[in-house]
């Protein structure tokens, strides 16, 4: 009766983890057909921080910062403007492709009071402009930059930059810190129902189903001494549910301590290697963090515009004035398809535009990757200036993208929910350069490591001074 129960139970937990495959495909499908109740012109007018958090499940990484920078400059707070980045980045010497040298970067100016802003932005403009900025009323994005390809092969600069990346990941966690303080979206992001399904009820049983079979004839040491040790792994997945690499070292513990327990496989043993590695399968298949129902209307409407825009913006918004064109190119860096929806974009149908300006800067032959924007009027659409001036270039918003791209930082989390964490080994990855370089570092150092400076010979001013001049 023992063994005809224990089949039953087997047999009950493969229906429920097939039953998760299932569910979660089908939630999958209604997530991607979703279109939402949004329109384009409310996703665009959403503040740009609110999508971030959407987009990336409830993480805020430094590049997220951009996207209350973007928000400060419609409220007048923030101006935006391209300059050249600085030398060592524009005349890399060891990038071997100059084609993927950073040309140009974006500087923002402090230009009135930031009184009336939330307090996560006063936050975050004090900790920017004063440790990276220059004068406190200037910031360069190369400021936040990584080290060039030249400077990553220098032990002694990448001392530097190892400091800088460690003050950079405390200073997004106390940003994060302030966001969850401020803003209230602590119920935006939740972990999914069928991941507590799998942690909570699915591996207690799995677990004591191995036990069973350890001590179904004898005790056995090996099996004692493995259940142990995987009964500590799951308390910590308990705490750490969203980290996916414990849960399969929980289940390995289960196969290990299966197959030092006993000298033989049963049917009924198979069947359990089977079901542990099956559950294997489904925690790879479920993801972490989910969107609450409260905000599923805006993830749908966000994903449909994001689809949509991919491939450019439509034609039938080509005659909408420039504070909107440009509103578009931010959305779309926020949602991070920048510089494939401004390359796919048709900006010849501007010359047809009511604006004369824009008449002028759609008729302009695009200029060299290596040049500034020429003059123009349009001073409050610098990105759409740059889109116009870099017409078919296939990184056109590098000067919005390049310090993040560039170096892959510490992140936070947005919500306590979510288990921050912050805290793992650092790795720059120059993806930039799409060669994959990764540099590790040890933080033995408690110092800052973080500076400022005059960056001597690069117009604009500003940025850091450390990690070799220009």
């Amino acid at each position: 009766m023992q063994e005809v129960w224990l089949k039953q139970v087997q047999e009950w937990m493969m229906w429920v983890l097939l039953g998760i495959i299932v569910v979660q495909l089908l939630l999958w499908v209604r997530v991607r057909f979703s279109r939402g109740p949004f329109t384009d012109e409310e996703v665009e007018q959403a503040d740009p921080l609110f999508l971030a958090c959407l987009r990336s499940k409830g993480q805020l990484k430094l590049k997220d910062t951009q996207a209350t920078m973007f928000h400060l400059t419609r409220k007048g707070i923030l101006s935006m403007r391209v300059v050249k980045t600085k030398g060592r980045y524009r005349n890399d010497p060891g990038e071997s492709n100059p084609q993927l040298r950073p040309k140009t970067i974006l500087e923002y100016s402090v230009e009135s009071s930031v009184a009336n802003s939330s307090p996560d932005e006063q936050g975050l403009l004090q900790w920017l402009f004063s440790t990276y900025g220059f004068g406190k009323q200037r910031l360069r994005l190369d400021a936040l930059a990584g080290p060039s390809e030249g400077e990553s092969k220098r032990r002694e600069t990448m001392k530097y930059y190892q400091l800088k990346e460690k003050a950079l990941s405390e200073g997004v966690q106390s940003w994060k810190e302030q966001v969850v303080a401020t803003r209230d979206w602590g119920q935006l992001i939740r972990t999914p129902l069928l991941l507590r399904l799998l942690i909570y009820v699915m591996f207690p049983v799995l677990m004591l189903l191995t036990g069973i079979v350890c001590f179904a004839e004898r005790v056995s040491v090996p099996g004692v001494i493995g259940l142990t040790v995987t009964a500590v792994i799951w308390v910590l997945v308990i705490r750490k549910i969203h980290v996916r690499l414990l849960y399969q070292v929980a289940c390995v513990g289960l196969i290990i301590s299966l197959s030092l327990a006993i000298s033989g496989n049963s049917e009924f043993t198979s069947w359990l290697y089977v079901i542990l590695f099956m559950s294997l399968f489904v925690r790879l298949f479920l993801p972490a963090r989910e969107v609450a129902p409260s905000a599923k209307d805006w993830e749908a409407s966000m994903r449909r515009w994001r689809r949509r825009y991919k491939k450019g913006i439509p034609s039938e918004r080509m005659g909408e004035s420039a504070e909107t064109l440009e509103q578009i190119i931010q959305t779309a860096l926020v949602l991070g398809i920048g510089s494939r929806c401004v390359r796919k974009t048709n900006w010849s149908l501007l010359q047809q535009h009511p604006d004369p300006e824009l008449r002028r800067l759609a008729e302009r032959k695009p200029a060299q990757e290596d040049s500034l924007p020429g003059a123009t009027t349009l001073k409050q659409t610098p990105l759409l200036v740059l889109a116009l001036h870099l017409r078919g270039v296939y990184r056109a918003m590098s000067a919005a993208e390049f310090p993040y791209d560039r170096s892959n930082y510490i992140f936070g989390t947005v919500f306590p929910e979510s288990g921050g964490s912050g805290g793992s080994s650092p790795v720059y990855t120059d993806s930039y350069s799409g060669k994959g370089h990764k540099h590790t570092h040890d933080h033995h150092d408690s110092s800052g490591g973080h500076h400022h400076g005059s960056g001597s010979g690069d117009s604009g001013g500003g940025g850091d001074s450390g990690g070799g001049g220009d």
